[in-house]
């Protein structure tokens, strides 16, 4: 009971540093970077015939790339700017040509295909030259923006192309190239996972430790509530046995004959003699009997319905909770003043004979009876 408040402090504390701390690092490690990158997207081949043929004849220009031991590959390029600032035109070195060049093969055709910019489409006027390069205008990347292109290769099968940029960025020490098509098939869980910048993971932190919280208390809360179900069925069969046994003919004696009931639907036979063990010892009477001193945020866990029976010390500091067995003094059971605490008499007499008449109900818990047979209460019989 005292601990949760100060676990549910300790998490707060924690969540919250936890989200200062990401933020503070983030805005630490960050700078405003230039980065575009080249991303290979796809690759496929033209005709795709695996095992070749004698009069079989492919002709691309005149030439039989069949009998050549050549092949015809469409290669999906995107230059992507990823990074933090516009690339302007001025960007670009304007000594040496930009754009790309391919590694053991052939260029023999380039043209954009997409871009979530109607500029970068219009304006990037790719123009194939020599044999393995094709230049593009210096245009202006504005940051998040991006144009896919294909590239149609000729190569030796034997030799795989290799797309390679050509160009100088300022504020790059060269153009970076990844081949996205690849890594998707090759990355493992820990790369998906951890994957992206740094506001991408400070997110991904913050959502993975809600949910993991989130988790942990509903799993809490709903193991509680699967381990209770039991309890609550022993006592709902506990309430329904005692309606048929007999009642006192004193309202004072069927007042704390209740409140021994009550005891019983509560907490079962084992809870009766635990009453019975306390009852015949003094020392355990103090004990269960006398008020306990809790702290003012113990006492706001324990919920509304404790409020009217708990009593301030003078300070503020403290409330004296009354007993678990405050019925029992309620009902007369027990007599409790400030020097001492005595049982009723007839209280002993009345415990004695309910735990003799409930024994019959404990044994027959323990054989599973039927709901008739609970039903039937005691002294009962089917006939």
């Amino acid at each position: 009971m005292s601990i949760w408040p100060k676990a549910k402090f300790i998490l707060s504390a924690s969540f919250l540093s936890l989200v200062i701390g990401l933020v503070a690092l983030y805005y630490t490690v960050r700078r405003t970077r230039t980065n575009l990158v080249v991303d290979v997207t796809s690759e496929s081949n033209v005709m795709d015939v695996r095992t070749p043929l004698k009069d079989l004849s492919i002709l691309f220009q005149g030439q039989d790339i069949q009998k050549q031991n050549s092949n015809l590959r469409i290669l999906g390029v995107r230059f992507v700017n990823d990074g933090d600032t516009n690339i302007l035109e001025n960007f670009f070195d304007s000594r040496i040509p930009w754009g790309l060049g391919i590694d053991g093969g052939r260029l023999i055709e380039a043209r954009v295909t997409g871009s979530n910019s109607q500029y970068l489409s219009d304006n990037l006027h790719p123009k194939v030259t020599g044999g393995d390069e094709v230049d593009f205008d210096k245009v202006i990347f504005d940051r998040g923006k991006y144009v896919a292109l294909e590239l149609l290769v000729l190569h030796d099968k034997n030799v795989e192309p290799q797309v390679r940029p050509v160009g100088k960025i300022a504020g790059m020490d060269a153009i970076p190239i990844r081949n996205s098509f690849r890594e998707r098939d090759q990355e493992g869980f820990k790369a998906k996972a951890f994957k992206g910048p740094i506001p991408v993971q400070i997110v991904r932190t913050i959502a993975y430790f809600v949910i993991g919280l989130s988790t942990v208390i509903l799993v809490g809360l709903a193991t509680a509530g699967i381990w209770s179900i039991p309890s609550r069925i022993k006592k709902r069969s506990r309430r329904k046995w005692v309606r048929y046994l007999p009642k006192e003919v004193s309202s004072e004696k069927e007042k704390k004959r209740q409140a021994l009931l009550d005891v019983f639907v509560k907490d079962g036979l084992s809870g009766l003699k635990g009453v019975q063990r306390i009852l015949n010892s003094e020392d355990s009477m103090v004990k269960a009997f006398r008020p306990r001193r809790v702290s003012v945020e113990e006492a706001a866990e324990l919920g509304p319905h404790w409020v009217g029976h708990m009593n301030m010390t003078p300070d503020g500091r403290y409330f004296f909770l009354p007993s678990p067995l405050e019925s029992l003094v309620e009902a007369g059971l027990v007599c409790r003043t400030d020097k001492k605490i005595e049982v009723d008499a007839e209280g002993r007499d009345l415990l004695s004979n309910l735990i003799g008449q409930v024994s019959e109900f404990d044994k027959q818990s323990e054989e599973s009876p039927s709901p008739k047979s609970v039903h039937e209460g005691p002294g009962e019989s089917k006939e």
